[in-house]
């Protein structure tokens, strides 16, 4: 087993020969459970490299058992900040000592943690890069539109709160424990009460009243023996089909969307959004961040 700083080093020599290494090196990171399909690595790697910044970006699998080990880790080891994914999203709330922005807090489930000089901060940069996606890869905006929200968990909780904050008129929820998805009605409701939101166990509704848009906020699909998250052959009309998942590139979620002739986008986009926004809170850098990692997605994809 090598030491932490030992791994760092040999991983940053295999993949960065040309970037010196040495004890003023920042650490980054993501935690979560699977994260091995993570492509953040790769994003913020390639970020640190152009700007010729002294860090680098790591993965790491938590156990459910470890995650606060691994919050505490950030500090004992002075990690500058990590991303947490899923299933961790809203756990991590637990393990902060402060959630600055009023929406974050509200949407109860972070994906973005900094460190403070051993004081760590969340935030959510999922709600604001899923906008910003949608907008740009499928022109579409919520305002006074249904948009039906498969899953109930953190991502699902960004989804929503972004679809409610940008003023859509109506909002199911699906998930297959039906409570989870009613806990996540009567959250919302307290926040957005001029926005209807229900909280479905079937999609018979759906046969009867149009969805304007669908979005797959849960793990379906990442997997090859994974079910399809819902059958979109049973929408009433046409809708835009966004999948927050990015590997791989086409779930047959989205393959069905296709040829259903829907308009579709994965998760790709969202993950360059809410990843620049996650480097500018930890780094203060804005700038051609985002064209980067935007740029190194069109190579990876091919």
């Amino acid at each position: 087993m090598f030491p932490a700083y030992t791994l760092v080093v040999f991983i940053r020599m295999a993949v960065f020969p040309t970037s010196p290494i040495d004890a003023h090196t920042e650490l980054y990171g993501i935690f979560g459970n699977p994260v091995r399909h993570s492509l953040s690595p790769l994003l913020h790697n390639a970020v640190f490299q152009r700007l010729h910044l002294n860090a680098v970006y790591l993965a790491f699998q938590v156990e459910k058992d470890f995650l606060g080990l691994a919050f505490e880790g950030i500090r004992s080891l002075g990690m500058k900040g990590v991303n947490v994914t899923v299933p961790y999203k809203e756990a991590a709330l637990n393990f902060v000592d402060d959630v600055p922005e009023d929406l974050d807090r509200g949407i109860g489930a972070l994906n973005t943690v900094v460190n403070q000089k051993g004081r760590l901060l969340g935030f959510n940069t999922d709600a604001p890069g899923f906008l910003t996606a949608v907008k740009e890869e499928l022109e579409f905006n919520p305002r006074g539109k249904k948009a039906l929200v498969l899953g109930a968990g953190g991502a699902a909780r960004g989804v929503a709160f972004a679809l409610a904050y940008a003023h859509a008129d109506k909002i199911w929820i699906y998930n297959r424990t039906p409570e989870k998805a009613k806990g996540l009605q009567e959250y919302l409701e307290g926040y957005f009460p001029e926005t209807e939101i229900e909280s479905i166990e079937t999609f018979e509704a759906l046969k009867k009243e149009k969805a304007h848009f669908v979005v797959n906020a849960t793990s379906c699909g990442m997997k090859e023996t994974d079910p399809l998250p819902m059958d979109l052959r049973l929408l009433s009309g046409e809708a835009v089909v966004y999948d927050l998942i990015y590997s791989p590139s086409q779930t047959p979620f989205l393959k069905l969307a296709g040829e259903l002739g829907f308009k579709c986008a994965n998760g790709m986009g969202m993950l360059a959004a809410q990843a620049a926004l996650s480097f500018g809170l930890w780094t203060g850098r804005k700038e051609d961040v985002r064209e980067i990692m935007s740029e190194v997605l069109q190579k990876w994809r091919g």
